[in-house]
């Protein structure tokens, strides 16, 4: 996770019994899994023998997303999404057409609609990004009034309303205009409704709740449970396993999270170049994090110097933890000038991360370790 990794609407909030669960499951699963090709081949049969499985063709376009953030550059990634978007709108508007109000289709509708959004967030168009999330969260609003039992909702709902509750207060306004609760507290409680009582959405809402954690509302004890169940069901995802040992090293487990280190260096090679390029850039982050935490200064610097110049992920959440690092070695080095550049390079980033807080702090009164 990067800038906010909100998902909006990521994937899947499928619920219910429908003949073919079990292939969309299986698609789910192996995209999570970094198996996108077996993703994708399982969910475009899907869609061939189930085009009426009310999650299916959402499923598809994140499974394709995923796919294409391993392999392409980013503006072909938002062009190849918007695609696929458009088109999976128009097979759920006939099927509101043959169904209108059925509640399930109108929460893929608005699930369809919502992922517009994340576009706009990794452009950081604030007030551009909540207006496309409402559009689609105003949909899946309706398809819970109708049906109050659609757990898989809490996630998009939560979403939206975490987001607006971090956002300026301009957007919390607009947002309360619509109906929402502008509250990261009542956000984060909906996500980990879905995160402990969904039957599909509980994958993306423990990812979102595993960053927002660690980088955001830091819940350090919590962060690991999330972190480390999605670690042990999806052991082949690669930025599971380094938000898992992050979390370790946030609760003083030194000694695993450097067992898992040596891991993630083992398997960095056997990545795509594209993700290579991404994740060497994070396991240099957390690389520094560890030996920062042991007190070893100059081998943190070392890292967390790699991470910064090397940095290439579209969102920056661990960027700004690693400005926010630089600064406090060098605040230890008694290095106060480098120290202060390191902060206001944090700040800069203007990403809600709680790192651009310490950062601040530590801007008018030097970390003192």
């Amino acid at each position: 996770m990067k800038r906010f990794p909100i998902f909006i609407f990521a994937l899947s909030i499928l619920w219910g019994q429908h003949p073919g669960d079990g292939a969309v499951r299986a698609g789910v699963d192996a995209f999570y899994n970094y198996e996108f090709d077996r993703s994708i081949e399982i969910l475009s049969q899907a869609r061939k023998d189930f085009p009426d499985h009310p999650g299916v063709h959402v499923t598809w376009a994140a499974a394709n997303w995923r796919r294409n953030e391993a392999y392409l550059p980013q503006d072909e990634i938002y062009s190849n999404l918007d695609a696929n978007l458009d088109e999976i709108q128009v097979i759920y508007e006939s099927q509101l057409d043959k169904f209108p109000g059925h509640p399930e289709y109108m929460l893929y509708m608005g699930t369809a609609k919502g992922l517009d959004a994340r576009i706009l967030l990794g452009q950081k168009q604030w007030l551009p990004t909540l207006y496309a999330a409402f559009q689609g969260f105003r949909i899946i609003q309706k398809a819970f009034e109708k049906d109050p039992y659609l757990t898989d909702a809490y996630l998009p709902i939560g979403i939206v309303e975490y987001y607006a509750g971090l956002s300026n207060v301009l957007v919390q306004a607009g947002a309360e205009m619509f109906g929402l609760d502008a509250s990261r507290e009542e956000g984060i409680r909906k996500i980990e409704v879905a995160a402990t009582q969904s039957q599909w959405a509980w994958t993306e809402a423990m990812s979102i709740l595993s960053f927002i954690y660690q980088f955001s509302d830091i819940n350090n004890a919590r962060g690991l449970e999330v972190s480390r169940t999605l670690f042990e069901t999806y052991p082949k995802n690669f930025d599971f396993h380094v938000h898992y040992v992050e979390s370790l090293l946030r609760n003083g487990k030194l000694t695993l999270a450097k067992k898992e280190l040596n891991r993630l260096n083992q398997r960095l090679p056997k990545l795509t170049p594209r993700q290579q390029k991404w994740f060497t850039s994070y396991l240099n982050y957390v690389w520094g994090h560890y030996y920062f935490l042991l007190g070893e200064n100059n081998k943190a610097l070392g890292f967390i110097t790699q991470c910064i110049d090397l940095y290439d992920a579209e969102l920056d959440a661990i960027l700004a933890n690693a400005y926010l690092l630089q600064g406090q070695i060098h605040d230890n080095k008694h290095q106060r000038r480098e120290a202060i550049s390191a902060y206001k390079n944090c700040i800069k980033l203007d990403n809600h991360a709680h790192a651009i807080i310490l950062a601040k702090q530590y801007l008018d009164e030097p970390y003192q370790g």
